[in-house]
């Protein structure tokens, strides 16, 4: 749970006619006044400050790389580099072993389609300077029309938009003003720049296995991946995903055979990430949160063995407590290995926007409470009663 603390602070509120001094620390030191958390009846906000890596400090603590936003009389603190996704459903026709949403707070509610209150995250996550938007699910495609008539009214205005399938609707007719076009194409028009697809193997036997997709349907075809990798252009870039589990692609061995299929279907884009570690407290007992954490993995021995193995150049490097990325650059391919963690925010800095199916803005994935607007309370209040009746049935 998130100490109270935290979103009080959160809510923190800075005299705006208060004179900022740069300080013998080299930072701007800005005093905090409680706000009021009453709900806003009209949205109206804009930049304060924006903060670069000299740093500022904020209610006693140090921030870099935010810009200070003012939103519905609150302040925010909010990272340079949040994301805003959107977890249209939390139904899937897949029941992938090392799926998060039976390891980590997922709220059901209704497929998500544009309303007020996802106009109203738009304009503060757009105020705030975010500029990728990713669509994840459960699996998005299970209601295409409902999918398309969501991406044009979300990401207009963002630069980047990303959506996260298993691929199983990308071919279904939509409706598109009086015209009748698969999804794939109307997605693209309506402005998605990216596409990752979730495949755990290049063998459509162990793929279904580590999947658990239903027996209606085992997955994208190899033509059906071809015609998704035959789209790509400079607006427009698909790539193939894969979580590094013991039943699948385990070794690197594995990651090269996985690599020239791919490569002979025409992607040009890869990731493959090890199963996240989740902070005993906010994870499920669930079979899931089981294999979870028995795959649970280091990416540095892979990263080596691969490098070596392929001579690949490394392009881009980082390590932070919740996230390692090595990105690998192999004659015409581009292959991120990633290992992931959730962790607690240390501090009230918002670093990602998750707006769940229940149509809640919440600022972390692991925290119930991280809602971002206080007049959704309610709502979290009966997710978590929900979700705690449905781990007992």
């Amino acid at each position: 749970m998130r100490p109270p603390s935290m979103r009080i602070s959160r809510s923190v509120k800075f005299d705006a006619d208060q004179p900022r001094r740069n300080t013998p620390g080299g930072y701007m030191k800005m005093q905090p006044l409680i706000s009021s958390t009453e709900p806003a009846t009209d949205h109206r906000g804009h930049v304060v400050q924006t903060v670069g890596p000299e740093g500022a400090e904020i209610d006693g603590r140090v921030y870099q790389n935010f810009n200070l936003v003012e939103f519905d009389g609150r302040r925010f603190i909010f990272s340079h580099r949040a994301i805003l996704t959107l977890v249209v459903i939390a139904a899937c026709n897949a029941g992938c072993k090392f799926c998060s949403n039976e390891i980590t707070f997922t709220p059901s509610g209704p497929y998500l389609s544009w309303n007020a209150r996802l106009a109203r995250v738009k304009e503060f996550a757009q105020l705030a300077g975010v500029t990728k938007i990713a669509y994840t699910g459960g699996e998005p495609t299970l209601h295409p029309q409902k999918f398309v008539d969501l991406v044009t009214n979300m990401s207009r205005g963002f630069a980047r938009s990303r959506a996260h399938t298993n691929g199983w609707g990308l071919f279904k007719p939509v409706e598109v003003r009086g015209h009748t076009t698969e999804l794939l194409p109307a997605l693209i028009n309506a402005g998605l720049t990216g596409i990752s697809i979730s495949v755990a193997h290049h063998d459509p036997g162990v793929n279904r296995q580590v999947m658990a997709l239903p027996r209606s349907w085992g997955g994208m075809s190899d033509a059906a991946l071809s015609a998704v990798a035959e789209c790509a252009s400079d607006h427009f870039t698909p790539r193939l995903s894969c979580v590094l589990t013991e039943d699948g692609v385990s070794s690197v061995d594995d990651i090269i055979d996985y690599l020239t299929w791919g490569r002979r279907l025409g992607f040009r884009k890869f990731i493959f990430r090890t199963c996240s570690e989740i902070p005993d407290g906010f994870k499920k007992a669930t079979d899931f949160s089981a294999y979870n954490d028995s795959n649970a993995r280091s990416i540095e021995p892979i990263s080596r063995e691969f490098q070596d193995r392929l001579g690949a150049e490394l392009v881009y490097r980082q390590r932070k407590s919740d996230s390692k990325v090595d990105v690998f650059k192999w004659e015409d391919v581009t292959v991120d290995i990633d290992e992931s963690s959730e962790e607690e925010d240390p501090d009230p800095k918002i670093r990602r926007l998750n707006v769940m199916p229940d149509g809640v803005t919440y600022t972390s994935w692991i925290s119930p409470t991280s809602n971002l607007f206080d007049d959704e309370r309610p709502i979290v209040d009966e997710s978590i009663t929900k979700e705690k009746l449905r781990l007992l049935k």
